[in-house]
Parts: C-alpha cells; structure tokens; sequence
C-alpha cells in the first residue's frame, strides 16, 4: 500500500532536502523493477540487461516539508568501479542492498556487496536497509530461501530487513520508506544541530540543505 504522505504532487521550489540512494546486489534480483514499482508504480515482465548506471527520482513528502530522493540503480559497479562511479559511492547518503527469494546465492552475496563498499565509505555514517525481492513466490515456485536465513544474515550485518514483491508491488513503499525516514531523522537532528549554533553551512553525507 502506498503511503498517502509519500504520493502528494509537490512543488519542486519548496524542495529542501536531497537524498542519494544506491541500490547493491546480484543481477536480476529486481533492483530495477523495485525502483520501477516505487518510482513510476509500474511492472515491466519483459527484462533487458543493463550494462550502466541508471538513476530514478522522485520528489516526496514528510511532515509538510519536501524531499528530493535520487535513486541510483548500479549494474556490474564491482567489476568496473571508475572516477565518477567512485565518487557516486563517497556521496550517497543511503544504500539499499537487495537480493532475491528465488536465488540463495543473492542472499549470501550481500556480504560481498557490504565488503566492496567498505573500500569506499564509512558504512557507519550510511543509512542501510535490506530488501528480499520475490516476496510473492510460493512454496513450490523456487523459493529457496528460508527466513531462518534472513535472520541470520540481518543479525550478522546489522541490518534492517523487509520482505518485498517488486511484481504486486506488496511492502515496495513501505519498506523503502523505511530508509527514507531514517534519512529525514538523521537530516533534521543534524539541522536542528547546526540552528542551535547559529552555523549556516551545507551538511554532508546525510543531506543537503537548500
């Protein structure tokens, strides 16, 4: 179900805050379709191979106040991770990493993905979240991943975790609106931080203040 707040038509000269998000994981578990889904709510059941960065935007908001969120959809970055791709990592504020219930391997390649972004961010500074794709496949339908598994791997990584179906579209908006809403938490207390000592100055790795 989408969330009323997140759906509004807003006008992009209140807009205050910006977020760059990246999604991480294994071809074909569904980051384009989820970002497809969230961005536009569509489904498309015919897929092509993407060999470049695709970026989705969307324009949301929380509490009366406006959002900007940036999307930044990145295929095969572990193999060929150049400048500008480098500097896209340093600089985005959230990351969401996804893997699929119809591929285990996607699941246990999330530490891989966690391991290649440590050689270029503080993952502690980072706004995380982990989203299980294919929510809506049944027993018998090549599910082959257990949520004893889940558990486990958002227990060793610390992460938060939200079972998704890009395909009905199920959880899509509520489980990324989890991370948006840490990303906004995080952005106002460095705000109401930076007002309480009269300094008046761009914040980063968390938003940026206009």
């Amino acid at each position: 179900m989408k969330s009323e707040s997140y759906e509004k038509k807003i006008d992009v000269s209140k807009i205050r805050d910006s977020f760059n998000i990246i999604l991480m994981g294994d071809s074909s578990v569904g980051k384009t379709s989820i970002l497809e889904r969230y961005c536009n709510d569509i489904f498309k059941t015919e897929k092509k191979s993407k060999k470049t960065i695709e970026i989705f935007k969307k324009k949301v908001t929380f509490l009366d106040n406006s959002y900007q969120l940036k999307f930044w959809d990145t295929p095969n970055i572990m193999n060929n991770c150049n400048k500008s791709e480098k500097k896209m990592l340093s600089n985005c504020d959230g990351i969401i990493y996804v893997c699929s219930y119809d591929n285990s391997d996607s699941l246990k390649h999330i530490n891989t993905w966690y391991q290649f972004l440590t050689q270029y961010i503080d993952l502690s500074t980072k706004e995380m979240i982990l989203l299980i794709n294919k929510k809506d496949l049944k027993e018998g339908e090549g599910k082959a991943i257990t949520e004893e598994q889940i558990d486990k791997k958002s227990k060793d990584l610390q992460l938060e975790y939200y079972e998704i179906s890009a395909k009905t579209g199920e959880n899509v908006f509520d489980g990324i609106k989890i991370i948006i809403d840490k990303l906004i938490e995080r952005c106002n207390d460095r705000s109401r931080g930076s007002n309480s000592d009269s300094i008046n100055e761009q914040e980063k790795g968390g938003c940026n203040i206009i």
